[in-house]
């Protein structure tokens, strides 16, 4: 009896109080009525696949992002993919690495002299300082400019690459280290400190977060699909690969496995847009775009407000395609 009343169309008050209005809707425009008890369960499910997902975003662009969320969400780019960071490293450090004539230049080379390595001392060697950074250095702007312009995403990113600048110096070297000089974070700790003191981990720093602002800058126009801009964007980020690879030289100068110095500044960054090879200074570009593609498109959709929008939008239209075109839009608002 009771099912029957809250089936009935009679009784649309209760079934706004005790049912989710738009299923009951949803009901009604593909043919369900009392006693469809079936119905009811199908529509639900189906709800789930993609109504469900787009409440995970939504309550992720209104609450600030857990941790563990932020981790899972880019799982792979963590752990399947760590060695392609340290490929794209060890690609962009080749020109000025002492060892560069023991391997080819190629990231099949390359590859094959971090394999030489093993698998968890090799491929996956610096994986957790890499995990650290992305936490930090990546995660925590998301909660700080969530929604905001492009201003303030740069700048909160800028703070916290800034605080976290020495990991990357760590991590850098140890990616680049073939021959195993260094037995871990502490030994080059210890090495480069006592070498060339503390202002040594920030060397490049300035090259960096130009990097940044042209891919933050480009990412963006990504997810809102600002064609327009991304004709600007993306010469402009073809330039800041040139300064990420000049940063990872800098930060290599003067340590044992590099043969120049940093007291050669210009000259490193002039050797490297005069090496005969033209395209010297986009070594790594193809393990860069893999770990873009896999990484940095999947965080920063959540900064901007239109790529939130956007984000969320997809979802309802996959859903509608799914189950049909309802005679009322709004029943999907």
């Amino acid at each position: 009896m009771l099912s029957g009343l809250l089936y009935s169309p009679n009784w649309t008050f209760v079934d706004k109080i005790l049912r989710d209005p738009q299923l009951v809707d949803l009901e009604y425009f593909v043919g369900g009525g009392p006693g469809h008890d079936w119905l009811a369960k199908v529509v639900r499910v189906e709800q789930q696949k993609y109504l469900g997902p787009r409440a995970k975003f939504e309550r992720q662009f209104n609450e600030d992002p857990k941790t563990w969320e932020v981790f899972s969400d880019n799982f792979y780019r963590l752990t399947v993919l760590a060695g392609v960071e340290r490929l794209l490293t060890l690609r962009q450090a080749y020109g000025g690495l002492k060892t560069r004539f023991t391997f080819g230049d190629s990231n099949t080379a390359c590859l094959q002299q971090i394999f030489n390595q093993g698998l968890f001392k090799g491929y996956f060697r610096g994986a957790l300082l890499n995990a650290f950074q992305f936490l930090t250095v990546w995660a925590h702007p998301l909660v700080y400019s969530r929604g905001n312009g492009y201003a303030s995403h740069y700048l909160y990113s800028s703070l916290f690459e800034l605080i976290t600048y020495p990991i990357d110096t760590i991590k850098t070297i140890i990616y680049s280290d073939v021959q195993g000089r260094y037995k871990g974070a502490f030994d080059v700790i210890e090495q480069i400190y006592a070498r060339n003191g503390f202002s040594h981990f920030y060397r490049g720093i300035v090259f960096k977060l130009a990097f940044n602002g042209t891919l933050i800058y480009h990412l963006r126009n990504v997810y809102e699909q600002d064609y327009i801009q991304q004709l600007i964007s993306t010469p402009l980020l073809a330039i800041g690969y040139g300064f990420l690879t000049i940063k990872t030289r800098l930060q290599l100068a003067s340590t044992d496995l590099s043969f120049q110095q940093t007291n050669q500044k210009g000259r490193i960054a002039a050797n490297l847009f005069a090496q005969k090879t033209p395209f010297s200074i986009y070594r790594g570009v193809i393990p860069f775009l893999l770990l873009t593609d896999f990484f940095h498109y999947k965080l920063y959709a959540l900064y901007s407000s239109t790529a939130q929008s956007r984000t969320l939008d997809e979802f309802l239209v996959q859903y509608k395609h799914h189950i049909g075109s309802p005679k009322h839009e709004n029943l999907w608002q």
